[in-house]
């Protein structure tokens, strides 16, 4: 029997700041890879400036290297799109790009040159709006694989999140599927060390 998730907001900031102390896991046995593009990116940035309602971002509770963090199980790339508009890795369909010195964190970043501030600079108040959105978290509290695997695939059997092979890919833990997968991802250029790997170290996959 799976258990209820425990439904809570947390701020774009907060956010922000769990993904920079690597809490966000992602799950190379179900998760695709970073697939939106820069306008689908842009859309989704442009509804937290205007406070449209945004879908539910469901995590589930690991233990990974010792400390606890969060497997997204639905959320990957909504994630991805507001970290890596953060920290100017692209800009909004007006050409500007965040604001890195409209809050502490980044502010800190861009004064320790980690991140770099690419001009032209979006007006403060609408970044502002941005990160103090409050994104719907919903902590699920179960680590047991096959549960985790059955709710991904129950969320991603209904429109068009995930192909019908990424969906049938996510249940198929046989040795022969894992197989199958590893060979798969390597053709396609799709290639993780390891099926938990830190959201920050997507890109580099």
């Amino acid at each position: 029997m799976a258990k209820q998730p425990i439904i809570n907001g947390k701020v774009v900031e907060r956010a922000y700041e769990d993904y920079r102390s690597e809490l966000f896991l992602v799950n190379r046995r179900y998760q695709r890879k970073l697939v939106w593009g820069v306008d689908e990116k842009r859309a989704f940035i442009d509804s937290l400036a205007n406070g449209y309602p945004v879908p539910l971002f469901l995590f589930a509770k690991n233990d990974y290297k010792d400390l606890e963090r969060f497997e997204i199980i639905d959320g990957l790339q909504r994630l991805n799109a507001v970290f890596s508009f953060i920290e100017n890795g692209y800009a909004l369909e007006n050409g500007c790009f965040f604001d890195l010195a409209s809050t502490a964190i980044t502010k800190d970043l861009l004064d320790k040159g980690i991140v770099q501030q690419k001009l032209p600079i979006l007006e403060r108040t609408i970044c502002v709006k941005i990160v103090s959105y409050e994104l719907p978290f919903s902590i699920y509290d179960e680590k047991d694989s096959n549960i985790i695997d059955e709710v991904f695939r129950r969320i991603n059997s209904n429109g068009q999140h995930l192909s019908r092979q990424e969906i049938r890919q996510a249940g198929a833990t046989s040795n022969f599927a894992e197989l199958v997968r590893d060979i798969s991802t390597k053709i396609r250029g799709d290639v993780s060390h390891e099926d938990i790997l830190l959201l920050s170290q997507m890109k580099k996959n």
